[in-house]
């Protein structure tokens, strides 16, 4: 990284030996040690950051191609639209479903609720109606 070789550190100790003195140069080592080991450790941070956060712009970048891919098979869709028979989803069939149970029912054979016939028409009435006989 600052390309200094075994010789620079050698001579760079050697002077803070004859600058700060024997008795406290063992303290600014190991101050420095620190220092070193604290940087090396928030580098270390901000390159994983980074690439996380590349890591994100890549997947993002390939859900745009996908969405593009989709957009572009939805037009072509769209073109051949005429061509194919268009069968309904999921939600149109349930939509279809629903506006056929609110239609009311013809009475008839098939449509007459469970215990109720026609040949009665007694039961025809509404329950509040009968009277006792």
């Amino acid at each position: 990284m600052f390309d200094i070789g075994f010789w620079e550190i050698l001579l760079i100790a050697v002077v803070a030996l004859l600058v700060v003195g024997p008795n406290e140069f063992p303290s600014m080592v190991r101050n420095a040690g620190r220092a070193i080991g604290k940087v090396r450790g928030f580098l270390s941070s901000v390159k994983a950051d980074i690439e996380h956060e590349v890591d994100k712009a890549d997947e993002i970048k390939k859900l745009m191609e996908q969405e593009a891919n989709i957009a572009m098979i939805h037009e072509r869709l769209d073109i051949s639209d005429g061509a194919l028979p268009r069968q309904p989803n999921v939600t149109e069939a349930s939509k279809i479903d629903k506006a056929d149970e609110s239609k009311p029912r013809e009475p008839g054979p098939n449509n007459t609720p469970p215990g109720e016939t026609e040949s009665n028409p007694e039961s025809a009435q509404p329950l509040g109606d009968r009277r006792p006989d």
